[in-house]
């Protein structure tokens, strides 16, 4: 009678092993298809220059009630700053200081084409988005990095704000 008992005793032990096993097996699998699926969804498809460039001007086009010439422009511009940018990182890999230079320049073509482009009242609209994304973006990072600084200085306790300088990072 104790065999008997021992040996359904070790099968049950190996019937839950085995359950066990192909549950792991079966989370592990779909733990690795989600996190296949949420990175193949991050704009994979979207990172082309084009694709950005258009995704830009459409949001512009109804914030600042481009016509579609005017659309079209900022497109293009867009496309040529993109690209412009991404030449850059891969010319100037290791030098920070030419990255940033070039970077203004970058910037200053892409402001006086935006200016050549958008009417005067667009463009003061356009430059007021502009320091409010930076504005919030800004903000994001400090949120997340939990840096107190200038970029997110809170307006209730000024006592606690410092510069980034002054943060040693």
């Amino acid at each position: 009678m104790r065999f008997v008992t021992f040996n359904l005793s070790l099968q049950t032990n190996i019937l839950f092993m085995k359950k066990h096993i192909i549950f792991s097996a079966a989370v592990f699998a779909f733990s690795l298809a989600a996190f296949s699926l949420h990175a193949q969804g991050r704009g994979q498809e979207n990172n082309t220059p084009e694709s950005k460039a258009h995704k830009v001007a459409a949001q512009l086009q109804t914030k600042l009630s481009l016509t579609d010439t005017q659309k079209d422009k900022i497109s293009d511009l867009n496309l040529t700053t993109i690209k412009d940018t991404r030449a850059l990182k891969v010319a100037k890999r290791n030098d920070i200081s030419g990255v940033r230079e070039g970077y203004s320049e970058i910037h200053k073509q892409y402001d006086q084409g935006m200016k050549g482009i958008l009417s005067a009242d667009q463009y003061s609209n356009w430059k007021k988005i502009q320091s409010e994304t930076r504005a919030r973006k800004q903000k994001e990072i400090a949120e997340q990095t939990g840096k107190k600084g200038k970029f997110n200085a809170d307006e209730e306790d000024p006592e606690e704000e410092m510069t980034w300088e002054e943060s040693g990072d």
